[in-house]
This record gives structure tokens, sequence and C-alpha cells, in this order.
């Protein structure tokens, strides 16, 4: 009879042990999924904010972009293309941060953040191009506001 409960015991305790081992499983894979799953909550939030950032700055790009566009065609009558470059840059030259290359090139930038702008250049024309409009975008594109410089140098083994 003492066989038995001895058996019976360690049935019970080796079912015990496993089944706490299962549940131990359990727990640590709930522990990883929410963990998983809040940094890819963390991480669309930042990426939804980033692009949110770069929609503003888009829109206010094609807002100042608007304002060349009728700028230009509100100096359509012109006598000639000289006069036609020096009225449209009279008019925008410093204007929402636009600055001119030449006569008929400009370009901007719209901060796009805390580390990026949005570059844009534009090219001016008193005649039509092919597809009918006066100006040809040359740039859209982000770059980096600010210049790189590394924290701390790599301390490098330097032989006596």
């Amino acid at each position: 009879m003492n066989e038995r409960s001895s058996r019976s015991f360690r049935s019970t305790g080796i079912a015990s042990v496993v089944l706490i081992f299962v549940m131990l499983c359990l727990i640590t894979f709930a522990v990883l999924s929410l963990m998983t799953a809040r940094s890819d909550l963390d991480q669309s939030r930042r990426l939804a904010d980033r692009i949110t950032v770069l929609n503003e700055a888009e829109n206010a790009a094609g807002d100042i972009l608007l304002s060349v566009v009728h700028c230009i065609d509100s100096n359509l009558d012109a006598a000639d293309s000289d006069a036609f470059y020096r009225a449209v840059r009279s008019q925008l030259e410093g204007a929402d941060g636009i600055a001119f290359t030449d006569d008929a090139h400009l370009s901007y930038d719209v901060p796009c953040g805390e580390e990026q702008r949005l570059h844009v250049a534009v090219e001016l024309s008193y005649e039509k191009y092919p597809d009918g409009s006066r100006y040809r975008i040359l740039a859209w594109n982000t770059e980096v506001a600010h210049e790189w410089d590394p924290d701390t140098p790599l301390p490098l083994y330097e032989p006596e």
C-alpha cells in the first residue's frame, strides 16, 4: 500500500511540475507579445508624427509655389522677358524665404521638423514650356538641416 501512495505522489508531482512549466512558458510568451505590441505602437506613433510634419511642410511649400505661380501670372503683361524677370524678382525675393540664384531660378526652404527641411528649386520662364506652364520644379526634396558632429572620438590604439 505504501508503494501505491508513493507512485501516486510522483505522478501527481510530475504533472504539477509540467503544468507549472507550461504556465511559465505561456506567461513569458504573453509578456513578450505585450512588449512587442507596445514597441510597435510607439514606433507607429513616431512614424505618424513624422509623416504629419512632412505633410505640413509639403502643404506650406505648395502654398509658396502657388504664390509664385500667381506672381508669374500677374506679370505676364510685361514688355519683354527682362522686365518680366525683374518684376517677378522684385515681388518674390525675400518673401517666404524665397531666394533667386539668377533671374530665372529661385529656391526656398520650408522647415520640416527640427532636423530636416524641404528644399524646393523652381525655374521660371517668360515663354511657355511644352506642357503649357511657365515654371518647372527642379528640386523638391528633404535635406538635413544641421551639420553632423560626432559626439566623442573613438579611442584608437596609438603605438608608442
